[in-house]
């Protein structure tokens, strides 16, 4: 189920959980928000390890425990947060964001500073499909890239 690597839930149990969770949330009609979150720059690859294990340990530090963190790719990240529209939605990316920013990575030969870029789109306010919504994040998250990264982005 988990990531042996950075402890956070795998693709395939993530997935579950979000299709899940929006089947949950238009039953009884709640919100919640999904943020894609990603590095900006290409991780070094001496360090990507240790690098993306420590972005792992922060998101985890700034959600709630009931929030859910999944490694859906290499450099990537989905979270899950329940009953979430989009001014909470915004505070928790942003935390994450400076948290990322100001933390320094341990290097094999020094430290170093990274920055990540977080979509994120919220339910059934951006979308009330799961592949719509996956999409609208994934959107933001390029936006986010595409304007100089170190930022978050949510629809209008």
């Amino acid at each position: 189920m988990f990531d042996i690597q950075t402890k956070v839930l795998k693709r395939d149990v993530f997935e579950y959980l979000l299709d899940l969770e929006i089947k949950r949330a238009m039953r009884y009609q709640y919100f919640f928000s999904l943020l894609i979150i990603e590095p900006d720059l290409q991780v070094d690859v001496h360090n990507e390890a240790d690098i993306i294990k420590a972005i792992a340990e922060i998101i985890s530090d700034e959600v709630r425990a009931t929030d859910t963190i999944g490694r859906m790719g290499k450099n990537n990240f989905y979270v899950m947060l329940p009953h979430s529209e989009t001014s909470c939605t915004i505070t928790v990316a942003e935390r994450i964001r400076n948290r990322v920013e100001s933390y320094t990575f341990s290097k094999s030969n020094g430290v170093t500073k990274k920055t990540i870029s977080i979509g994120a789109a919220c339910f059934p306010t951006h979308s009330n499909e799961l592949k719509n919504l996956v999409n609208n994040a994934t959107e933001m998250m390029n936006k986010a890239k595409e304007t100089g990264g170190n930022r978050v982005c949510l629809p209008y």
